[in-house]
């Protein structure tokens, strides 16, 4: 009988693990370098695996793909869109974290939080399009309030590990045919999501900053000409602290300590938690930030 042959290409190991666990012949792992994956690797995550070839550039992506005989494609975090038309006769199967066709676009589970849309995983058959292929399988994350972006992210890697086991439970049969719908969202990121500018309603400003929570990244406000990261931020509820902040007009600082400020906004107390200053600068309580 004979065993079909897969590549994997992508920049993440969660679903590469699902198919070196399910005992897949793995004829070539095609790995983004300088990706999360390559630092598995080096870290010594993923015993066990041959045919390691490291990618800068579509062009030598193709090569790879050309030169190597199998059956499946399996993408996962590959950052190039592949000419399927051009490329061996073979299935070619991506893995994205959303619910297609949901938050298509480079960065869905930041969209997810950003956008407050549902977050998941979807494997579909790659076609001409951008993930626009027929869904094979999905996996579904409901979107709550204490989801930031770090812990989604983890969710969503282990959604993409179990969207891809049960399309390889059904041979990648196609379930659906995705349907375009006008109020869809295409995600990715932009500056001005991360900056926070306080004329925007609270439950914005948290969403912005529970988006942007990883430490690669932050929101950004300015004030005295200067630039503040914040990596996180809560409604406090407390009713002595309401009390305290009845003296304060809006946007203005009623506490500062540690990394953290308070301040009232539209009726509701509101902490920035992991601030990070300039060399030098702090902020002070009386201090506006508008």
């Amino acid at each position: 009988m004979r065993v079909e042959k897969y590549i994997f290409v992508g920049n993440r190991r969660f679903v590469l693990e699902e198919m070196q666990s399910s005992g897949l012949k793995i004829v070539k792992v095609i790995v983004v370098k300088g990706s999360h994956l390559e630092k598995d690797l080096q870290n010594g995550l993923l015993q066990d695996l041959k045919n390691i070839e490291f990618i800068v550039n579509k062009s030598e992506l193709l090569e790879i793909i050309r030169d190597t005989e199998f059956d499946f494609l399996i993408s996962n975090g590959c950052p190039y869109i592949l000419p399927i038309d051009d490329l061996p006769t073979a299935k070619y199967i991506n893995i994205h974290p959303s619910c297609l066709p949901d938050l298509r676009g480079v960065d869905p589970v930041i969209g997810a939080v950003l956008c407050d849309r549902e977050a998941g995983a979807s494997c579909h058959i790659m076609d001409r399009g951008i993930d626009t292929g027929q869904i094979v399988s999905q996996v579904r994350i409901p979107m709550t309030d204490d989801l930031d972006v770090t812990l989604l992210y983890q969710l969503s890697f282990i959604a993409e590990r179990q969207a891809f086991a049960v399309a390889l439970s059904r041979n990648f049969k196609p379930a659906f045919s995705q349907v375009e719908k006008s109020d869809l969202v295409y995600y990715t990121r932009r500056l001005e999501d991360r900056q926070i500018t306080f004329f925007e309603p609270n439950k914005i400003i948290l969403r912005k900053i529970r988006a942007f929570s990883n430490r690669s990244a932050g929101c950004e406000f300015m004030i005295k000409g200067c630039i503040i990261k914040v990596y996180s931020a809560h409604v406090i509820r407390n009713t002595y602290l309401s009390k305290i902040l009845e003296k304060f007009e809006d946007c203005v600082i009623a506490l500062s300590f540690e990394n953290s400020i308070v301040f009232k906004k539209d009726g509701q107390a509101l902490r920035f938690g992991n601030l990070v200053y300039p060399i030098g600068f702090r902020l002070s309580e009386g201090d506006l930030l508008i």
